[in-house]
């Protein structure tokens, strides 16, 4: 991803043009410190559980309205 300067949103409108509410929503956590880092510890946890994956996405609101 190219870098943006804060002051110009135009580049920021047109790397973020073809993306969906969910997919902004994706962008806005991917770029959020507290979530990598929360994620990450997810991830070290060795093998995930489902409540583990269920706590992690309340925590950042996550829904998955596809699945079950």
């Amino acid at each position: 991803m190219p870098t943006i300067r804060p002051w110009d949103a135009a580049p920021l409108r047109r790397a973020y043009a073809g993306l969906d509410s969910a997919g902004l929503a994706q962008e806005w956590l991917r770029h959020n410190p507290a979530y990598r880092r929360d994620h990450a510890a997810t991830m070290t946890m060795g093998k995930v559980d489902a409540e583990a994956w269920r706590a992690f996405a309340r925590r950042w609101g996550l829904r998955f309205p596809c699945r079950s």
